[in-house]
């Protein structure tokens, strides 16, 4: 590692020092060559006079790129990967990488990104992001409890070590997903949401990052992560694009390490005859077990006067199709049951029931995989193989 070299050739402000750690995973979107931290003082002196203007009093510092001729800012406590807000040295001519992906502009990516950043990830007038009024949860009442079980159930796939990456962190809505970097010492949170990671940084401990990047080309290098997470994340992103998503995120997991994915997949007829029995089975389900606390609670705030700027763009996949994009990758994959039914669904025949909500996390818990193509979201877990021993 020449890392404490790096950062005294580099001269950098004392206030970026907390940063340099992130050379050792990060690089380059465009040219995946390694970077480096530069100042704010550099900066003025290198970025080419069509964007100095954008070199404001928020912006503390850039990881620079000499092979592509980019300055990646960092503003507050982040970093900004995003091709398209780089700014440009004042040397030679910038590279680009020109992909499928960016073939086209992308409407529903900029679509899913206005819809997060104008009211996902603001709150209404109980404090409750929109995106967990509209989706979610916000106490561990009924369904909330349902949700809370089946997100911890993650835990145990996470062994730990130096890095972990949460893709499309969001704000990180739910106080469950902070134990997922419990075991790792640094965790990266990356979103294209600037209000989603200006939320998940005031919950981060400073030995955390929060990078603002593209999924479909992170700006790490290979195997640079002992762990991954990313929740209802491929669902948003556009169809054409969502393998491609998920094989970035499979290229910077450590070998040995896992992914965990939680996704929605699409309804079938096993759903279906699942939710039917579930129905048959509610009244005898809430008579029998032992009385709950709160099981009368509100656990959802009204979603205030703000309205959605308009629909979300969602693209739900088959646990087939999981499967065989999983298999492609890894023999190391299974596609399991997250929880069978919807937040809509289990109000429908629970109400706010934790009975009912702890009877369906142990289903869920014994029969993950015989349950998974009757369930509403899955967990998919892909494991990179150890490297063979020499």
């Amino acid at each position: 590692m020449q890392l404490q070299e790096q950062v005294a050739a580099s001269q950098i402000d004392s206030g970026l020092t907390r940063f340099a750690p992130l050379i050792d995973v990060a690089v380059c979107p465009i040219s995946r060559t390694p970077l480096r931290l530069a100042g704010k003082t550099e900066l003025e002196t290198r970025v080419s006079a069509r964007d100095r203007s954008k070199i404001d009093s928020d912006l503390v510092g850039a990881f620079i790129s000499e092979e592509a001729n980019r300055a990646y800012t960092i503003r507050g406590s982040i970093v900004n990967f995003l091709e398209s807000e780089s700014l440009q040295l004042d040397r030679g001519t910038s590279m680009s990488l020109t992909t499928d992906v960016e073939a086209a502009p992308d409407e529903a990516t900029s679509s899913v990104r206005r819809w997060y950043d104008e009211f996902g990830w603001q709150k209404n007038e109980q404090g409750l992001y929109h995106d967990s009024a509209v989706f979610s949860q916000n106490a561990p009442v009924g369904n909330g409890l349902y949700e809370l079980l089946s997100h911890l159930r993650v835990l145990d796939r996470l062994s730990g070590g130096e890095w972990l990456i949460d893709a499309a962190s969001g704000a990180i809505a739910h106080p469950e997903y902070l134990t997922y970097s419990w075991f790792y010492k640094r965790r990266v949170c990356v979103d294209f949401s600037i209000t989603a990671l200006r939320e998940a940084a005031t919950k981060l401990r400073y030995t955390d990052f929060c990078c603002q990047a593209d999924i479909c080309r992170l700006p790490f290098r290979d195997d640079a992560f002992q762990g991954g997470i990313s929740g209802y994340t491929i669902q948003h992103l556009p169809e054409a694009h969502q393998a491609t998503g998920v094989r970035e995120l499979y290229r910077v997991l450590s070998a040995g390490s896992r992914l965990c994915l939680f996704t929605d997949v699409t309804i079938g007829r096993a759903h279906r005859i699942a939710r039917l029995a579930l129905r048959m089975c509610a009244a005898t389900m809430l008579k029998s077990l032992p009385p709950s606390d709160d099981e009368d609670s509100e656990t959802n705030g009204a979603s205030g006067p703000a309205a959605p700027p308009h629909a979300l763009y969602f693209c739900a996949r088959s646990t087939r199709w999981w499967r065989d994009l999983g298999s492609s990758l890894t023999p190391l994959q299974t596609v399991q049951s997250l929880r069978l039914l919807s937040r809509n669904e289990f109000r429908r025949l629970f109400g706010q029931s934790n009975r009912a909500a702890r009877v369906l996390d142990a289903l869920e818990t014994f029969f993950p995989g015989a349950l998974a193509r009757a369930s509403a979201y899955c967990l998919v877990d892909l494991q990179k193989p150890k490297a063979p021993n020499n």
